[in-house]
């Protein structure tokens, strides 16, 4: 039993690495962080950069190989509509965690705002197939464990790279634990270990199937494409963490 609680969340563990906001391009990175990044070099504490380098290769070469030919045949043979309402349906599913984390970091109005998108995404929405909240001008607020804990003075700790959810500092990973446990998802596949991986895998694949060719294309000038996905990375955080 203890080893299938701990593929349950692992697997639901991934709904947070795709969906942060989105599947990332490499894993664990958004496409929009990248083409933010101005080039300039960030501080960074990086004290197992030759263990983090092994783990960039091997998610680089899991993108490149894998995920990216498996989503262009999907994308092929799956209308968009349904690949619409997929992307909608698992990001619904993150309403609740956003809920508790803005409450904990005191944005009541925030947490007021993703409560109701839930709600009506999850009612008039058809089950979060659809995004009415959006259209109603209910935005969406990407609050999660990891800024919490910023938010009551945990640092970051060093850099880290994890096979499958890429790049990560040390707060993120506490919080990634922590977006996990909050989420309905990992109490509803509790017991189904191998659902809770072939739904996560749906999920990342769908996903990649609106991105395809962003990761090339962002990463098509760097020198060292492992430097600069941490500078990005390390970059963005700073600009969206307390």
């Amino acid at each position: 039993m203890s080893r299938q609680i701990l593929v349950i969340f692992l697997a639901v563990a991934l709904l947070f690495w795709n969906m942060t906001p989105g599947f990332s391009q490499p894993p664990g990175l958004e496409t929009d962080e990248f083409a933010e990044y101005d080039g300039e070099a960030v501080s960074v504490k990086d004290p197992l950069e030759v263990l983090n380098r092994v783990f960039f290769v091997f998610n680089d070469r899991l993108q490149l190989w894998v995920l990216e030919p498996v989503a262009r045949g999907y994308k092929i043979v799956t209308p968009s509509l349904f690949r619409t309402g997929l992307l909608n349906f698992f990001s619904n599913l993150l309403e609740p965690t956003r809920v508790i984390n803005c409450l904990l970091q005191g944005r009541f109005k925030a947490a007021e705002e993703s409560f109701l998108r839930f709600m009506l995404n999850s009612t008039v929405g058809v089950g979060g197939l659809m995004d009415p909240a959006s259209y109603d001008g209910l935005k969406s607020h990407e609050y999660q464990f990891a800024s919490t804990l910023a938010t009551y003075g945990m640092g970051s700790g060093p850099y880290l790279v994890l096979p499958f959810w890429g790049p990560h500092d040390f707060r993120g990973i506490l919080g990634l634990g922590g977006d996990t446990l909050a989420s309905p998802l990992f109490y509803a596949l509790y017991q189904n270990p191998v659902s809770a991986v072939a739904v996560q895998g749906s999920n990342a694949i769908n996903r990649t199937s609106f991105r395809l060719g962003e990761y090339e294309k962002m990463l098509s000038g760097a020198l060292d494409p492992y430097l600069a996905v941490r500078d990005a990375f390390q970059q963005h955080r700073r600009e969206i963490l307390p």
